[in-house]
C-alpha cells in the first residue's frame, strides 16, 4: 500500500464547520472548496476562487498548488489557510464602461494607478522569488514587466530547479516549502510597497484584512 505525504508531515485538522479541500471550482461550500474559496471564505467574502483580498497572482499559483496536490496531501495547504488574505493592492470598485468622459475618467484615475500598482508588486515579488532561490530558472526572462501571469510562471518553473523531484514526496515537499518563500515575499513587498507611497498619493489600500491591517 503506498504512502502519501501526511505519513510523515502532521496536518492541521479541518474544522467541521468548514468545507473539506477539494480539488476544483465549487458551486456551494457543501461540495467541498478549493484552497482559494476557502480563504473567500474566511476573509468574509462571498463563495470565489478569486476573492478580492488576495493578489491575482498569489491567487493563481494557489489555486495550481490546490490542484496539483492528491486529496490525501492536500490538507498539508491548511496551515497556509489565511496567510494570504491582505497580500495585494486593493481592487478598485467596478466603475462605468464605455467611451463616455466618466469611464475615461474612471480608468485614468482609477483604473490605471491600481495596474501600476499590481504590476510593480508582482515585479518586486518575482525578484524576490527568484533571488531566494539563488536565480532564476533558465527559462525565467531576464527582466518582469509585471504582467499578469508572468510570476506563476516563474514559479512553477522553479519546481523543477535545481533538478526536477525524483518522487512525489519530493514535489510536496518541495512546493509546501516554495509557496512558504513566496508569500514571505509578497509579506514584505506589500509592506515595502506601502511604506513608500507618499502622503499624496495617499496610502496603498489593503486587499483585504490581515496582513498589515
Amino acid at each position: 500500500m503506498s504512502r502519501s505525504i501526511r505519513d510523515d508531515i502532521p496536518a492541521t485538522p479541518v474544522p467541521d464547520e468548514m468545507p473539506v479541500l477539494a480539488r476544483g471550482r465549487h458551486r456551494t461550500p457543501a461540495q467541498g472548496a478549493c484552497f482559494m474559496e476557502y480563504t473567500a471564505l474566511l476573509a468574509g467574502e462571498r463563495f470565489t476562487d478569486a476573492p478580492r483580498c488576495v493578489d491575482e497572482e498569489l491567487a493563481a499559483v494557489l489555486r495550481g498548488a490546490n490542484d496539483r496536490l492528491s486529496d490525501a496531501d492536500r490538507p498539508l495547504l491548511v496551515p497556509l489557510l489565511g496567510r494570504a488574505i491582505g497580500l495585494g493592492i486593493g481592487r478598485p470598485p467596478p466603475g462605468p464602461r464605455g467611451l463616455g468622459r466618466a469611464a475615461a475618467r474612471y480608468r485614468r484615475e482609477v483604473a490605471a494607478p491600481y495596474q501600476r500598482a499590481a504590476a510593480r508588486l508582482c515585479r518586486d515579488v518575482t525578484h524576490r522569488f527568484v533571488a531566494s532561490l539563488g536565480g532564476p530558472p533558465p527559462r525565467a526572462p531576464r527582466a518582469w514587466s509585471g504582467r499578469r501571469g508572468e510570476l506563476a510562471q516563474v514559479f512553477w518553473d522553479s519546481m523543477g530547479e535545481p533538478a526536477a523531484p525524483a518522487t512525489s514526496r519530493e514535489f510536496v515537499l518541495r512546493l509546501l516549502e516554495r509557496l512558504s518563500v513566496l508569500h514571505e515575499c509578497y509579506e514584505r513587498a506589500v509592506d515595502d510597497l506601502r511604506a513608500t507611497r507618499t502622503e499624496a498619493a495617499g496610502p496603498v489600500p489593503a486587499a483585504g484584512g490581515g496582513h498589515g491591517t
